[in-house]
């Protein structure tokens, strides 16, 4: 059954980590400053990399990020509706999430919470 995370085809045995850049607050004033990956392996690409994990039963899964700084499933979509840590001004070197804003309506993002309440 799929996961709805980062593993990688054909095989679907290793998954990718990704870097995000999550807020350390909800202010969103400054940048996490969990290391992530890099702690473990100091490889520069993977600053601030964290494992992707699976969105199936994600509405059971709160609270949301590495770090728990959103509580509900609205907050994630609005972080990433922003253009994610890019929207928040945080630009990191080898961010793998697009800066793009996605520029959701209102009806959007609830469609958006329910598809995932459904995994």
């Amino acid at each position: 059954m799929p996961l709805f995370n980062g593993t990688v085809p054909p095989s679907y045995t290793k998954t990718e980590s990704e870097v995000i850049s999550v807020p350390k607050t909800l202010q969103e004033r400054s940048v996490d400053p969990d290391l992530g990956r890099y702690a473990h392996n100091k490889l520069e690409p993977l600053k601030y990399a964290f494992k992707t994990p699976t969105l199936r039963h994600i509405a059971q899964t709160a609270p949301y990020m590495h770090n728990g700084v959103y509580k509900t499933l609205d907050e994630v979509i609005e972080f990433y509706n922003k253009g994610g840590s890019n929207g928040l001004g945080f630009a990191l070197e080898h961010q793998t999430l697009p800066g793009d804003k996605l520029n959701l309506t209102q009806g959007e993002k609830k469609a958006l919470v329910a598809f995932l309440k459904a995994l």
